[in-house]
């Protein structure tokens, strides 16, 4: 009997999903913004500035498509290539110069912070997620099929009990994270959020290796750390792989593609 009720609860969840819901979804692409994703219809795109953790003010897109339910996907892209001269800039006016937080003394930091602005970015959207209104169902580290890390969460709102599932991205100091929201009595989201698939600059996509966006010493730059041993580039601070596409990053530098 138990095995009974739970293929007529498989079969009821198929038939919520498809045809009606399943066959809407379609690859949609942005060449703008360099990624494709299956959205459940043309996607509303909306203008907006994010502020980093540190401060820095970005340009950004909001791609949202809107179902009767409610139902809601929607992907979100912030260029954080700017963020570099910003927090430098920002730095030089610092009034205390001798403050590494100002400053960031050393090549780990750069000043302003603006390398662990970069770097810590996909934790700070995940934060944003996880609200007092919220109840985190999951979280979990995974990597795309094309080798690219994704932070993955799920949560229930404890409000009206409505699902949601959330994948995070950082692809050459762009951050791109996805949300889909459904209500408590429709099968689980995650078909949306899944989908998405990340170009390079010249359309092609996928790495030979798993990718972490994330600079480390610039091309140049003095390596400051550890008492100044090892100058020049740090670990990962070059190109990627033979063969892969030199990655880019915030005013040149390079992401640790370890």
């Amino acid at each position: 009997m138990a095995v009974g009720r739970i293929a007529f609860g498989l079969l009821i969840s198929f038939i919520l999903v498809s045809p009606a819901s399943a066959q809407e979804f379609k690859e949609w692409e942005s060449k703008q913004d360099l990624f494709a994703a299956n959205f459940p219809g043309e996607p509303v795109i909306t203008n907006i500035t994010w502020e980093t953790e540190y401060g820095a003010k970005v340009p950004g897109r909001v791609y949202t498509v809107t179902l009767p339910g409610p139902r809601t996907y929607s992907m979100t892209v912030i260029d954080y290539n700017p963020v570099q001269g910003l927090l430098t800039a920002k730095a030089k006016a610092c009034p205390d110069q001798t403050s590494e937080r100002c400053t960031g003394h050393t090549s780990w930091s750069g000043p302003g912070y603006w390398k662990n602005d970069v770097r810590g970015a996909m934790i700070y959207v995940a934060k944003k997620f996880m609200t007092s209104g919220v109840t985190l169902t999951d979280y979990t580290w995974n990597y795309l099929g094309f080798g690219i890390e994704v932070n993955e969460l799920q949560f229930t709102r404890n409000n009206d009990k409505s699902r949601s599932y959330a994948t995070v991205y950082m692809h050459h100091n762009v951050l791109y994270f996805m949300e889909e929201n459904v209500p408590a009595n429709y099968p689980p989201p995650g078909l949306f959020a899944q989908s998405i698939s990340l170009r390079h600059a010249d359309g092609s996509r996928g790495h030979d290796y798993v990718y972490f966006n994330g600079p480390t010493v610039e091309p140049g730059e003095q390596n400051v750390g550890l008492g100044g041993r090892g100058g020049g580039q740090g670990r990962g601070g070059g190109q990627g792989p033979a063969g892969a596409p030199a990655p880019g990053g915030a005013g040149g530098a390079q992401p640790n593609n370890r």
